[in-house]
């Protein structure tokens, strides 16, 4: 079988191996060449389709030209203290950026951003590329890989044809509309220019993953998916439950459960038990209409009309579980940094907990098995009240 693979024009992506995991993906195969795999393999394997991803906005995105009125103070802030720590790094106002006016519960305007630390939680993006280029990322995204099909490592990932990489690591860690400035973001492009992608491709990024965890043994990561699959992608759910298990202690995944309005557990990613599955609402509390939702949801976030960073210094508002996943993925960034005895696994049981400051139950319509859990911001994790 490897000489059949082997002798095959060589494609980008065309293969992915992972002994480990004990599997094959493989590409772009003639009939008769899928003839002869099933004929070598036998009965000790088993073929399945390579599924397909592609990015499933509910809404138009409106692209704004001009740089919109979120502004982050230079200093520390003046405010209250919370068990004898300083506030706050620097306060933003916001022009109308709900989802971080949300998590203090303050609707007040303002966001109490954390204070920059030196030392920084790695979160890796597996998206559609990022403008690294741009002024609210300047300093924020340390590496760029492509797992896409658009050509070779690591000139293409620094380019966001699409966009919504861009937009969701600005929801992360951008200045101005970012929910924690103490951040190392790693972008691995899985997702092409048309925003599409396959099962090979997101292997391809769990391995970039994988690979830096072994290269980094005592430290630890988020991982941040808004993308998923309109069903079950079984070779998907079996390597990210993999991964997820075997760096418990040093690994968080959260993804979006999806737009379609059907139950969370019924696609990949949401259904995997080992991940963390994020459902949208609107401004008035209420989970979005187009969000996946049940008991394969964790937790919920805002997702309506989000506003972040854009291509080519510009900025947008997207709507999707796409944008409520990256502000999760944020709030944990910065809630392990801040406890950082904690495994992966801990955070992800505090999430499945009946109380825990990382999330509030006032979630005021839900749909049939969706938790009462909207994520926040607050004491004693985080000193901004």
């Amino acid at each position: 079988m490897h000489r059949l693979l082997n002798n095959r024009t060589k494609i980008r992506n065309e293969f992915q191996f992972n002994k480990a995991r004990g599997f094959l993906l493989a590409g772009n195969l003639t009939q008769s060449e899928l003839q002869e795999m099933r004929r070598q393999m036998g009965k000790r394997g088993t073929l399945v389709p390579n599924r397909r991803i592609k990015l499933d906005l509910p809404s138009k995105v409106e692209v704004l030209q001009t740089k919109p009125l979120n502004v982050a103070s230079s200093g520390p802030s003046a405010a209250a203290t919370c068990t004898g720590k300083k506030c706050c790094g620097r306060t933003v106002s916001l022009s109308y950026n709900s989802n971080l006016d949300w998590l203090d519960r303050t609707r007040n305007g303002k966001f109490c951003s954390p204070a920059d630390d030196t030392t920084k939680m790695d979160v890796f993006v597996l998206d559609t590329g990022v403008d690294s280029t741009h002024p609210e990322l300047a300093g924020r995204v340390v590496t760029v890989e492509d797992c896409s099909v658009n050509g070779p490592a690591p000139w293409t990932a620094n380019v966001d044809v699409v966009g919504h990489g861009t937009h969701v690591s600005g929801t992360i860690g951008s200045t101005g509309y970012g929910v924690t400035p103490n951040v190392n973001i790693h972008m691995v492009k899985v997702l092409n220019d048309q925003g599409s992608g396959s099962d090979a491709n997101l292997v391809c990024g769990f391995n970039k993953v994988e690979a830096w965890l072994k290269s980094n043994p005592t430290k630890k990561a988020v991982v941040s998916l808004s993308l998923g699959y309109s069903g079950i992608s079984t070779v998907i759910n079996s390597v990210t439950t993999s991964l997820a298990t075997t760096y418990a202690s040093r690994l968080v995944i959260v993804v979006a459960s999806g737009n379609s309005n059907v139950k969370g557990c019924s696609v990949t990613l949401a259904s995997v038990a080992a991940v963390i599955a994020v459902g949208s609402t609107g401004a008035t509390r209420s989970e979005s209409s187009f969000s996946n939702y049940g008991t394969c949801v964790d937790i919920l976030a805002p997702g309506e009309n989000i506003l972040s960073t854009y291509p080519s210094n510009q900025y947008a508002l997207m709507s999707g579980t796409s944008m409520a996943t990256p502000l999760v993925s944020g709030v944990l960034a910065q809630y392990w940094l801040q406890n950082p005895n904690m495994t992966g696994l801990a955070i992800r049981t505090a999430l499945s907990s009946t109380s825990n400051p990382l999330f509030a139950p006032i979630v005021i319509n839900r749909k049939s098995g969706t938790p009462n859990k909207l994520i926040q911001y607050t004491c004693p994790f985080n000193v901004c009240v």
